[in-house]
């Protein structure tokens, strides 16, 4: 029995010691996750919010045709390459590291053989936003098919597909050929039931002369919660022309108050002036005014609440977020415009 005994006892203490070492390791691993993600988030809320000023502003920039035929024949992979550097990920998406923006911005282009523009917008607007410290992502929506373009429908498929994707607070609706000259023009978030027009100092409308009240085309802002409430764009417009202005109809309808930045300083109107790169005119919508006077009858109906497409690709580009879609002839919007004729 004695030597029983100490064949058990031999036995089992080095057992119990191993079991104790590994209780023991277990404690400290565990301490020290704890503290380190104990740490991590610390860093995470002591992140301080970038200033409602953005120290990185430079004010003007040459937009000229030799600046941006330079910008279009510079490498697309030493670009690409810049970007990523600089913080841009894969879709176009950007986020300051030095600190935390005020602002979540989703850029949506609607899209149709403008490859030129597109290079230079992109490769100019990164730059833009990042000196004013947005979180942001550009989003451009292509239409495929034979049909002629549908702005107001892309513009909205560009709000579902990037609510898809991430939460925005504000989404700003950007035609590719519309560039701003100054990084002092805010691309910030407009507050809720205040649309901000943006492009009302371009350079072709009587040199920068301010458009008349009522323009809300080029590149439109509007928070989320309101381009909600307004049922988007309406989707009846095919070919050029209307879908901007009957956006402004749906605004006014919702009783929403339409901004410019720096429009009671005359003296600062330079900050938010828009060069415009050229392309091929098209052909206006002879068909748009009849869709226009219709008005107010088919802000409930046409829009968001009714918008029908088919995604075709959904692609996370280096600079982008590119989305093609497919509207065919069966498209409810499609029979709307038809039915105005």
């Amino acid at each position: 029995m004695v030597v029983c005994s100490s064949l058990l006892r031999a036995t089992v203490q080095p057992l119990l010691a191993i079991a104790l070492f590994l209780i023991l390791w277990i404690n400290i691993k565990d301490s020290f996750l704890f503290t380190n993600s104990l740490q991590a988030n610390q860093l995470i809320v002591e992140k301080e919010l970038c200033p409602l000023v953005s120290p990185k502003l430079v004010g003007w920039t040459d937009l000229s045709l030799a600046r941006t035929t330079a910008i279009l024949e510079q490498d697309e992979k030493i670009v690409e390459s810049e970007m990523r550097k600089a913080g841009v990920q894969d879709g176009g998406r950007y986020e300051p590291s030095e600190c935390q923006s005020r602002h979540k911005v989703a850029i949506v282009v609607p899209y149709r053989d403008r490859k030129k523009n597109l290079a230079i917008f992109l490769r100019y607007l990164h730059p833009f936003l990042q000196r004013q410290q947005l979180s942001y992502m550009i989003i451009v929506v292509e239409q495929s098919g034979h049909l002629e373009v549908n702005r107001g429908m892309l513009r909205n498929i560009g709000f579902k597909e990037a609510q898809l994707l991430e939460r925005f607070q504000c989404f700003i609706f950007h035609d590719v050929d519309f560039l701003p000259e100054d990084d002092r023009n805010p691309y910030t978030c407009p507050e809720d039931g205040k649309p901000r027009q943006m492009a009302y100092s371009i350079d072709y409308w009587d040199d920068y002369r301010p458009t008349p009240a009522n323009h809300f085309g080029g590149v439109t802002a509007l928070s989320a919660t309101d381009f909600q409430l307004v049922n988007g764009y309406s989707n009846a417009f095919w070919g050029w022309g209307g879908e901007d202005d009957q956006l402004y109809q749906r605004v006014l309808f919702h009783n929403l108050t339409v901004t410019r930045a720096v429009e009671d300083q005359p003296s600062l109107l330079h900050q938010v002036h828009y060069k415009t790169l050229p392309h091929p005119k098209e052909k206006p919508n002879p068909r748009r005014n009849r869709i226009l006077k219709a008005g107010s009858k088919r802000f409930k109906s046409d829009g968001l609440i009714n918008l029908q497409y088919r995604r075709m690709a959904l692609e996370l580009k280096p600079l982008y977020t590119y989305v093609l879609v497919d509207i065919d002839d069966s498209s409810p919007a499609h029979w709307l415009e038809q039915k105005t004729q």
